[in-house]
Formats: structure tokens, sequence, C-alpha cells
């Protein structure tokens, strides 16, 4: 269901909770049905059913509850690290502005040229195929020319130049581990049965009262559909309506260009 992630957020989230709240009715409207068939089968676990159902609500709760945390601490990284990335490129111009004009000579549009394939090739596509071979090719190539053009250089400057470059570096890959880490199919159907397991002992819970049963399944429905849309959506946090602004980089890129100038 990736196509959510191209919606707007309203529709999207309107998307989910109808699709919550309809399992959750149909789940009611099935055990009220099925509770006036097998009614004397279920009057010998009638009284398990809300004593197993309500520690499995909580700790299915707490389970999405740690899960959008562990997320939102991800998302909060992939800014960190878009900063982290325009802040060493305004670091290596700003060093080499101190070198000799020979050596500073195009070294600004290099600089923009890694962040220009940065947005324009490896960002739009990251979080589905990870690196771009390209950006990766002209951050090596930054790295060779750095040795190439600052040889003459003091030690001090080429040693700050290496370390600027190790944390452009670094905060390059750190974006990438961050777009490819969402969460695998095999938690999200976990989540899912989850939901299911919870929503069908609430409909049992309440099967022989079909209005409260319905009211009950209807509320948890969509309790469940907003905390798993919140997931999914922020579980990417370079795609989608409440995306990691790419700002940094670009008006880095901006000034880059308008130095090479």
């Amino acid at each position: 269901m990736t196509f959510l992630l191209s919606w707007p957020l309203w529709l999207s989230a309107l998307f989910a909770y109808l699709i919550a709240t309809a399992a959750a009715l149909a789940l009611s409207v099935a055990a009220t049905a099925w509770m006036r068939r097998r009614s004397v089968r279920l009057a010998g676990v009638a009284g398990l059913i809300a004593t197993i159902g309500s520690p499995m609500m909580a700790g299915f709760v707490v389970w999405l509850g740690l899960t959008a945390s562990v997320e939102l601490r991800d998302f909060s990284d992939a800014d960190r690290a878009v900063r982290s990335e325009a802040s060493a490129l305004y670091t290596l111009n700003a060093l080499a502005a101190s070198a000799a004009p020979t050596a500073t000579a195009g070294w600004s549009a290099q600089l923009a040229d890694y962040g220009h394939k940065a947005l324009t090739r490896e960002w739009p596509a990251m979080s589905w195929t990870g690196s771009d071979a390209d950006t990766g090719r002209q951050l090596h190539h930054l790295r060779t020319e750095a040795l190439r053009r600052f040889a003459a250089e003091s030690p001090d400057l080429r040693t700050a130049l290496g370390q600027t470059l190790q944390a452009l570096s670094a905060a390059r890959d750190n974006r990438l581990a961050i777009a490819t880490g969402h969460l695998p199919s095999v938690v999200w159907s976990a989540m899912l049965i989850c939901a299911f397991i919870v929503l069908t002992f609430a409909a049992l819970t309440h099967a022989n009262q079909p209005r409260s049963s319905r009211w009950i399944c209807l509320l948890m429905g969509l309790f469940i559909g907003v905390q798993l849309h919140a997931v999914y959506v922020i579980d990417r946090p370079f795609v989608g309506a409440v995306a990691t602004s790419d700002a940094p980089l670009r008006h880095a890129v901006q000034r880059l260009q308008d130095a090479a100038r």
C-alpha cells in the first residue's frame, strides 16, 4: 500500500480509518451472528474472554506506542543527517577559502555538483533502492580532489579537510541507512494479525449486545487505525506528506553554486 504515501495526509488517514473501522464492524456483526448459534458453547468461556482480551489490548497498544517512538526517533535522526550533510558542505567550502586561489578554483562547483546529484538523483529513489552510484562516485572524486588540490597547503588544513570529508560521508551513510531502514513486512503482518485478534476479543466480549458491540468495535477499530496509520506514515522519513525536508541541503547547493560563479 505504498501508494498511500503519495496521497495527501488527510486522504490517506481517512482511507486507513475507514478500512480499520469497516473491519471492526464486520467482526462485530460476525461475532454477534456466531453468538446466536453458539451461545451454549460460548457460555463456558464467556468470563475468560474479557479477562484475556484486556491485557492483550494493553500489550498491543504498548507495542504500537514503542514502535511509533522508534519511528519518530528515526524521523529526527533523518533531519539531523540532512543538516549534518549540508553543514559539512558549508565547512568544506569555508576551509578551502584559506587556501591558495589556484587550489580553490572550481572547488565550490564540485561541492555543488555533489549536492545537486544527491538531491536530484539519490533523494527521490533512496527510500526504495538505496544509494545512487553516480552520487557515490562524486563523493569519491571529492576525496581525491582534496588530496590533489591541497597537497601544498598546511598539514592542519589538510587534516581539517579530511575530517570534514569523513563527516560528509558519514552523514550521507546515515541518511541512506535511515531511508532504507523501514519496518520489514513481517512486522507489519504481525501488527495486523494482532489487531485482528484484539478486535475479535472485543467483538466476542459484547457479542450478546449487538449495539454495544458495534460501538465498542467501531471506537477500537478507529483507535487502532489511527495508530497504524501514524506508524506507516513516519516509517519512511523521506517519503510522503510529512517527509523530512531537503531544504538544508538545497540551500547549501544554492550557496555553493553562487560562490562558484
